[in-house]
């Protein structure tokens, strides 16, 4: 969901509901007032808002009495627009926090186009960018403010532009209005303006972020970035999830700073409560948010959740797990003097195999035909065990090596090769007694004379 309000402003009075429910009248918002604050200028120029910055401003499509000023267009509009008429029509837009600025622009300058060169309504656009008080992280907005009436091809002074508009002599008479209902959208319009930011918004985020990061139940979770401007009722019924409703901080909220402290006992007790009330409306709000984002994507969640277990499952078997050095350090403990060159051999042999830079196939190979050797000269249960064990474990390397692909000719070579060494050992233990074979030892290294017997 993103957030797309749509608003007017004009001249006379407007209804509202207050607080009670009562419904009131007052002043219609100015369109003045309203270029001024997003463009920042005359008594917006130090708004308090210091946080928020300004990121673009641009005004276009400007009529010939005011082409540099659009300050001035505004002021006509207010002046002269017919009594409680609609002086412009505004929008504020969410723009996507995985863009960069400059990728902001583009898409702002694509809605720009589609809702208003498409018309040649007169128009000014800003985006301003601050800070979420909930989670710190970028909050850019568009806001694009345009007049209803078409500049054509006749020059018009400020009030004329402003008149009714003559179809018989379009020069005599004030700028077209092309209004919604002369659109043949009616009340549409709102849902049809938002269905098209949100084309325009995911063609930019498919071409620039195609993916975000969410947090779901403390796992950063790498999802699809789309926008839709549905309604999460609508959303639901669609598409049949349980989105919940996000409940809107208010600006009395986000304007409560937590360092501040009051010397009034009283005073500071109320502040602290606010600040409380505050707190917890944060929390429901994050609640709500992971909620959503379980509903919306527990596809990736479960797959990021295999992922993360896989990769824990496997640096516990790393930390486990015995390397090829060490393994031909244990035989060489265990193998008399007569096999000592063959053993070192092999122990080089190890620690070539355990460097990534050297092509470990060539290592395995050697070693495989060097451990032949001396099982050959020492066939003992202990040897034996361990040299199938080494075999085993170089068997895993081989497939942890070739892991996401095929094996290579090489591989598959000395893959069988060990598989088949692996089998005859197995059914040596399945077949022959304990008492079958030769006596254990080890290499006594006080007598370098010990050798096996013929």
């Amino acid at each position: 969901m993103f957030h797309a309000d749509y608003a007017h402003t004009g001249k006379g009075q407007v209804k509202y509901k207050d607080q009670s429910g009562n419904i009131k009248t007052k002043k219609a918002p100015s369109c003045v007032n309203r270029f001024r604050y997003i463009t920042r200028t005359a008594q917006y120029e130090n708004h308090k808002d210091h946080a928020e910055t300004v990121e673009y401003v641009k005004s276009g499509n400007m009529p010939s009495f005011c082409l540099d000023r659009p300050d001035q267009f505004w002021e006509a509009a207010e002046l002269y627009e017919r009594k409680n008429g609609r002086t412009s029509t505004s929008l504020v837009i969410a723009l996507p926090k995985e863009l960069t600025e400059q990728q902001r622009i583009e898409l702002t300058e694509k809605i720009i186009q589609h809702l208003c060169e498409k018309y040649n309504f007169p128009y000014t656009a800003a985006i301003h960018n601050h800070k979420s008080a909930i989670a710190g992280q970028d909050q850019p907005h568009l806001h694009l403010m345009y007049s209803e009436r078409s500049v054509d091809e006749h020059d018009r002074t400020a009030q004329q532009f402003f008149s009714r508009y003559n179809a018989k002599s379009p020069e005599n008479g004030g700028a077209r209005k092309v209004t919604a209902d002369f659109k043949g959208e009616g009340k549409e319009i709102v849902n049809q303006i938002r269905a098209e930011i949100e084309v325009l918004t995911n063609e930019s985020l498919e071409q620039h972020a195609p993916t975000k990061i969410v947090m779901i139940k403390g796992i950063e979770v790498e999802v699809p970035n789309i926008v839709s401007c549905l309604h999460h009722s609508d959303y639901n019924k669609i598409h049949g999830t349980n989105l919940k409703a996000v409940p809107m901080m208010t600006k009395e909220m986000l304007r409560l700073d937590p360092s501040l402290t009051f010397d009034d006992v009283e005073t500071n007790n109320a502040y602290q409560e606010k600040l409380a009330e505050r707190d917890a409306m944060i929390q429901k709000i994050q609640k709500s948010r992971e909620h959503n984002n379980f509903e919306l994507y527990e596809p990736y969640y479960n797959l990021a959740l295999q992922k993360m277990n896989e990769a824990k499952k496997q640096k516990q078997k790393d930390i486990e797990r015995v390397s090829a050095s060490e393994l031909a350090y244990k035989l060489d403990l265990i193998t008399y003097q007569s096999t000592a060159d063959k053993v070192k051999q092999i122990r080089q042999l190890s620690e070539l195999q355990d460097d990534p830079n050297i092509n470990y196939i060539e290592a395995i190979e050697s070693k495989a035909s060097l451990l032949n050797d001396v099982l050959i000269k020492e066939n003992r249960k202990e040897v034996s065990s361990l040299v199938c064990e080494i075999y085993k474990h170089d068997l895993e390397a081989i497939q942890e090596h070739s892991s996401g692909r095929s094996l290579t000719y090489d591989e598959k070579r000395i893959s069988e090769r060990l598989n088949e060494r692996i089998s005859q050992f197995e059914h040596m233990y399945a077949s022959r007694t304990h008492e079958q074979f030769k006596s254990e030892n080890t290499r006594n290294y006080d007598d370098l004379n010990n050798t096996p017997e013929p």
